[in-house]
């Protein structure tokens, strides 16, 4: 394939990606969520279906090989287990703490007790929520974003990308998204994106590594007391986690150099 119809199929796969991915999610949060939260985990699946669906396209078999050997790639320095399990967790127990020093109060609303909870929680969101999205953001656009512009810039457009595919949840009274400000929220998404695609790389393309970080930082916000519910809608505390987070990604930026572990290479082999 010329130079010239390569670009043109990266940049009309990319495009098409989005549409299908935003046209069917939004379509499904926008009229199914008042009748069923089910439609919330119908329509988080998007991005993976859609994802595969483009990739079966325009790589065939080839392709979706790929994807799936990366969904089973373990075999990885055990610190990355460490950072996927524990550094959202860290940065949240942080923020929490220096909120407690000045005097804010939290509401504990799980028992700790009751840590074994986590276990089940953890795997209700991986499979009903995180695996219907890093096929596609991770699986699918990220390797040919970064392939194109790299994975600096690749990782804070497909973090704008995610954020703005959330959305509609921002209007559903039922929904944690509805007590966050939206540039709260953009900015922590484009800081975790930042930091899955230095995961990513560094973990050898393993998007086994990348659902377990997205789910623990999800479960994070479930367990530990920070979110607005928690804290009487002070916002505070969740200010605090993100300019964390991005103190963490600044880190990872400068220590990479801004290469966030890529070595160029063709998004298909």
């Amino acid at each position: 394939m010329s130079d010239t119809k390569s670009h043109r199929a990266f940049w009309f796969s990319l495009l098409l990606f989005t549409v299908l991915t935003f046209g069917l999610s939004w379509t499904i949060w926008i009229f199914g969520l008042p009748v069923s939260n089910w439609y919330l985990v119908a329509g988080s699946f998007a991005p993976t279906v859609c994802g595969i669906v483009v990739t079966a396209l325009f790589d065939g078999k080839a392709g979706l090989k790929q994807i799936m050997e990366k969904l089973f790639i373990w075999r990885v320095n055990p610190l990355w287990y460490v950072f996927s399990f524990g550094s959202t967790a860290l940065v949240v127990g942080l923020a929490l703490a220096w909120y407690r020093s000045i005097g804010g109060v939290v509401i504990q609303t799980n028992d700790p007790r009751q840590w074994y909870l986590a276990i089940p929680a953890f795997f209700q969101i991986l499979f009903l929520s995180v695996l219907g999205e890093e096929i596609g953001w991770r699986g699918f656009a990220l390797p040919r974003m970064q392939a194109k512009m790299g994975a600096l810039l690749a990782s804070v457009l497909l973090g704008l990308v995610w954020s703005l595919w959330h959305l509609p949840l921002f209007w559903h009274a039922g929904n944690f998204h509805s007590q966050l400000p939206i540039s709260l929220f953009l900015l922590q998404s484009t800081a975790l994106s930042i930091l899955i695609t230095w995961l990513y790389n560094a973990s050898g393309s393993s998007l086994l590594l990348v659902h377990l970080f997205h789910t623990a930082s999800n479960l994070t916000l479930g367990v530990l007391p920070i979110l607005p519910q928690n804290t009487g809608g002070d916002l505070r505390p969740l200010w605090a986690a993100v300019g964390l987070l991005w103190v963490l990604t600044l880190s990872v930026v400068i220590g990479s150099r801004g290469k966030l572990g890529y070595k160029e290479k063709p998004w298909l082999k």
